[in-house]
């Protein structure tokens, strides 16, 4: 009879005009993915008094009526989940926007993000308004945009004609050409609203050149020839008297140094050395090669002189004759008188 007339009283209390004020809560508990059960309870309404098959799992108000004819108001309440916002370093304008932002949270969650007018942050999913999710920050505009830091050690390189490239390990960006010897800060050109790049140092020495000259001289009381030419200067130790002078060379560009590792001198050569040498005036260039042969040559020829003489080297052309007119007369006196 009891259970009858508490049937009854549920059914009356349905009744009840709606702008009566409910009940107090008298149980709240956090969502939590189960049914949530009333001790001793045999039947579930919502708040509109409507009958429940089992406990209710999602949030909401409901109502129990338990065995001990009790109505018990309670409440499940969504479940509150931190989610630390920050910006997709990666992301960049041809991608989808939900892919802007990334989240941290603790448990597995599946939702997307909705940035309303006012740039407040809420998520497109919140499970039947079961989970109330705590961004942080709450607005994008607080969001600090991360940037992917480039960075990059400092190099040494040497010249090389072309010029030199340095490389990003960022796809697509522009390298840094250098055309010259130098010293250099440098940073990569890179869309500053995702990127950082570091500034670093670069070095780029002369390209070295071995110099072998020919044999540079004058002869005493000359002008100096024209020690230059299109790349490179050379000096000489001053001085005028003859002897030799030791040479340095000065580049034109100060992307290559010249070392001289062959006739690094110059020569003042005296007035006697005009007589023996064919040649009149200076030469700005001589061959080593060719002075050695003809000196060796003149040898060889005063060696075949010797040899076609008869051993009288100090006989006279006169003497010759008066030879051979004796012989001359001494055959007429034979021929005649014997």
């Amino acid at each position: 009879m009891k259970r009858l007339l508490g049937v009854v009283l549920v059914l009356f209390m349905a009744c009840i005009p709606m702008n009566i004020q409910a009940q107090e809560v008298d149980l709240s508990f956090e969502y939590t993915g189960q049914k949530i059960e009333i001790r001793n309870a045999e039947m579930y309404f919502t708040q509109s008094w409507e009958l429940l098959d089992e406990a209710p799992t999602d949030c909401g108000a409901y109502i129990a009526w338990t065995s001990d004819e009790k109505l018990i108001h309670f409440e499940i309440n969504p479940k509150k989940v931190d989610v630390k916002v920050s910006y997709n370093k990666d992301w960049r304008e041809s991608d989808p926007e939900e892919e802007k932002y990334l989240c941290d949270y603790v448990g597995d969650y599946e939702f997307k993000l909705r940035i309303d007018t006012d740039g407040n942050i809420n998520s497109l999913d919140n499970y039947q308004g079961n989970y109330d999710f705590q961004f942080e920050p709450k607005n994008v505009k607080d969001v600090e945009v991360l940037k992917t830091k480039i960075t990059h050690p400092d190099v040494e390189y040497v010249y090389f004609e072309d010029g030199i490239s340095i490389y990003s390990d960022i796809d697509h960006v522009k390298p840094i050409l250098l055309k010259d010897v130098g010293e250099y800060t440098v940073a990569f050109n890179l869309d500053e609203r995702y990127y950082e790049s570091v500034p670093f140092k670069v070095t780029v020495l002369p390209k070295r050149v071995q110099l072998r000259l020919n044999k540079q001289f004058k002869y005493f009381g000359e002008e100096d020839p024209v020690l230059e030419n299109d790349d490179y200067i050379l000096t000489r130790e001053p001085g005028e008297d003859i002897g030799d002078y030791k040479l340095t060379v000065q580049s034109k560009s100060k992307n290559y140094k010249y070392e001289i590792i062959e006739n690094d001198v110059f020569k003042i050569l005296g007035k006697d050395a005009i007589d023996r040498n064919e040649t009149k005036g200076p030469s700005f260039k001589i061959d080593k090669a060719v002075e050695k042969t003809t000196h060796k040559e003149t040898i060889v020829l005063n060696k075949s002189q010797s040899k076609i003489t008869t051993g009288i080297q100090t006989k006279t052309f006169p003497y010759s004759i008066t030879l051979m007119f004796s012989l001359l007369v001494i055959f007429i006196f034979i021929f005649k008188f014997i």
